[in-house]
């Protein structure tokens, strides 16, 4: 199986606008619908918002960001099957990592990670939904120390670009989390008005970071691969290997010329 992307650049434009437009449609119509107080500008506008809302669950920015996670999932997995076929290092480290990009991408979708709310890791109230920033912290640690070595090993451009799509992906992550936790109070108390929009300033900005570092990724992702493709562009065909239409064409050619002319025949008495 193949992957084919639009070039890396054009795929970087397309993402990074796309999480312009959706920014804006959400602050757009919040700021219309909380901040000018104008609820009826549609029918159904109220849950309109809710839909483009960055800050909400099961909507299109949810949709969208889970589609980025498991893009950076199908490229890993072209990334460890390219390193699997020419016998390179850190195979299975590719494997690992395809295989928490898809586990992120269902996270996305079905947000498993709030059950840690549960078990009142970060104590209770508001901040009992910080739990899982505190029971998944350990390991975003151990996961880093554990593929420094791989993360030097990639191109020096490759490394740069994932290094900054892990500060702005876990940055903007938890930092969502603590505007969310910080904010979950007003949000449930509070109703529309003003006060809810300048909060979702402060969370979509964080939610921006998490998309953006997405994004760089995904985008470091498929240089890579190009490059590596590149590098290894497969089997050269030989010189006298034909290519099919020759070998149709050739074929009646090369069985006259073992005929003997009619010149060269012997003349019958």
């Amino acid at each position: 199986m193949n992957i084919y992307f639009p070039r890396p650049k054009a795929l970087l434009r397309a993402l990074l606008i796309t999480v312009l437009v959706l920014h804006v449609i959400s602050l757009g119509s919040h700021f219309i619908y909380h901040y000018l107080g104008i609820h009826n500008l549609v029918p159904y506008f109220g849950r309109l918002t809710g839909f483009v809302n960055v800050d909400k669950e099961a909507n299109i920015p949810t949709w969208f960001s889970s589609m980025l996670l498991a893009g950076s999932s199908f490229v890993l997995w072209g990334v460890y099957r390219h390193v699997r076929d020419t016998r390179g290092r850190y195979r299975w480290h590719w494997a690992v990592l395809c295989g928490v990009f898809a586990v992120l991408s269902m996270d996305e979708l079905s947000h498993i990670h709030e059950m840690a709310g549960r078990f009142g890791l970060a104590g209770s109230g508001r901040t009992a939904y910080l739990s899982w920033v505190v029971a998944v912290a350990p390991f975003v640690l151990l996961f880093a120390v554990t593929y420094l070595r791989f993360l030097l090993h990639l191109p020096k451009a490759v490394r740069r670009l994932v290094a900054w799509s892990g500060v702005l992906y876990v940055g903007g992550a938890a930092g969502l989390e603590v505007a969310g936790a910080l904010g979950r109070t007003l949000t449930e108390h509070v109703g529309p008005g003003r006060p809810y929009f300048n909060y979702l300033l402060y969370a979509s900005a964080e939610e921006a970071l998490e998309m953006v570092g997405a994004v760089l990724f995904l985008y470091a992702m498929t240089l890579h691969l190009r490059d590596l493709r590149r590098a290894d562009p497969g089997p050269a065909a030989t010189p006298g290997q034909a290519r099919p239409a020759e070998t149709r064409r050739g074929a009646p050619h090369r069985l006259t010329a073992n005929r003997p002319s009619p010149a060269g025949r012997p003349a019958r008495r």
